[in-house]
């Protein structure tokens, strides 16, 4: 069969696509999602320790893991056009030696402004085109059990906090922060590996039955042969759910500027807990409940993005909708830190935050295919992405100058803060909502 035969559909019918291979990625998507994010989402033990070691302020130390968060995401529109050139595996790849160099740098670095660079820049550069890629990849291996796998591979990222958090706390305590960065490289060069087991979907011998085609034997065909072939190609077009049905340019546009408006809210108010909650435990006297919190937390994130997938599947959930309910319950959970008194108490509202924290992330992804398409996620999601990026650059500093100019370095005005612009962010997303009904 000739390339000229191939519809959508040969792909859509690959034994890859929802089967198979297809499989095989998602599983890979896990342990790699588990080692990022046990990078990405573990700062916070790094940063009463760099506080310490360089006797800067919160504001500035604080400017290394909002570096390194805002860049994994602000480098999104970077990371899907290494995909376009080169595919998710060599991307996934080139990641993940990217990473380790970062990591491998960063422990040699002599003062924050090599971290900057290192840590903040490198190693995130590297991880964004891990975490940009495996959606992609996961995108184009499923299509009507797009939902559940994706909520199966993002359940590596509670994982990784879950195993990630207790290792980086024994390494630090062992061999310092150098040599606990030094080890972490050594394990984000696994994403190499990881990456190799990416290929694309297999195309089937004879998709649609071209051979009893009249075009199949290279003959001139009558006006009524050439309506047999249109009425056989277009019979085996699958009913994609997922594709974008055609609306107005303006619709779109505003619909997308609302959920970049939201993405990048969410992202400067979930990034503050994240990146200053050790101190926060230790100035509560509450650092050995941290760690307890920390495995708790990445338990919460574990078991709410494995749920929500085959839920928003089973029940046909409206995702954004979805996505807007978690956004507020994250903003009453952010509000409720100050009043934490006990160990117990700090432990409950870490699970609580990172379920709905975990909710939002895997919906993140989600929300752009639903309203726009799979064909329209790579350049939708790198541009929402990058918009996340600039509000996590911006967040977590904003919270330590906001705990600096505080009387007695309080963090009851940094929480605060954090839950206002969640309940802005919930805010943009009703607005999406609007005018993905309204369609003008």
């Amino acid at each position: 069969m000739t390339d000229k035969f191939r519809t959508p559909s040969s792909i859509n019918r690959s034994p890859d696509i929802d089967a198979g291979w297809a499989w095989v990625i998602a599983v890979a998507s896990i342990f790699a999602a588990a080692i990022s994010s046990g990078v990405y989402f573990t700062f916070s033990m790094y940063f009463p320790i760099l506080l310490n070691e360089f006797q800067a302020s919160r504001a500035a130390t604080a400017w290394v893991g909002s570096l390194n968060n805002g860049v994994y995401m602000l480098a999104g529109p970077i990371a899907t056009l290494f995909i376009q050139r080169i595919g998710c595996r060599w991307t996934v790849m080139v990641g993940g030696m990217t990473s380790m160099i970062g990591l491998a740098l960063s422990s040699l670095a002599p003062n924050l402004v090599t971290l900057f660079f290192t840590y903040g820049g490198i190693t995130a550069f590297g991880l964004c085109l891990n975490y940009t890629s495996w959606i992609v990849a996961i995108s184009d291996s499923f299509n009507k059990k797009h939902a559940v796998a994706f909520s199966l591979s993002q359940s590596g990222v509670g994982l990784g906090i879950f195993v990630f958090g207790p290792l980086f706390s024994f390494l630090i305590s062992i061999y310092g922060w150098r040599g606990a960065m030094l080890i972490t490289g050594a394990c984000t060069f696994q994403l190499t590996f990881l990456g190799a087991l990416i290929f694309p979907p297999r195309i089937p011998k004879d998709p649609v039955g071209c051979e009893s085609l009249p075009l199949a034997n290279d003959k001139i065909c009558t006006d009524e042969e050439i309506k047999t072939i249109l009425n056989t190609l277009n019979t085996e077009l699958p009913a994609i759910e997922d594709r974008p049905t055609t609306v107005p340019l303006k619709w779109m546009t505003h619909c997308s500027w609302m959920l970049h408006l939201s993405c990048f809210l969410w992202s400067v108010a979930t990034s503050i807990p994240y990146i200053l909650l050790a101190d926060y435990a230790r100035s509560l006297d509450l650092v050995e409940y941290y760690i307890i919190m920390l495995s708790t937390m990445g338990i919460g994130d574990l078991v709410c993005r494995l749920v929500i997938g085959p839920l928003v599947t089973v029940w046909k959930l409206d995702v954004t909708k979805v996505y807007a309910v978690s956004q507020l319950v994250c903003a009453i959970t952010i509000a409720s830190f100050p009043i934490v008194v006990n160990g117990i108490q700090m432990i409950i509202q870490g699970f609580l935050f990172s379920v709905t924290f975990g909710c939002q992330c895997l919906l993140l992804a989600l929300v752009p295919r639903a309203l726009f398409g799979s064909q329209n996620l790579n350049r939708i999601f790198g541009i929402t992405m990058f918009f996340g990026g600039i509000g996590i650059l911006i967040g977590p500093p904003i919270a330590g100058l906001l705990v600096d100019s505080t009387p007695g370095r309080s963090y009851w005005v940094a929480f605060v803060f954090a839950s206002v612009m969640e309940l802005l962010a919930t805010a943009a997303t009703i607005g999406c909502l609007f005018f993905a009904k309204r369609k003008c």
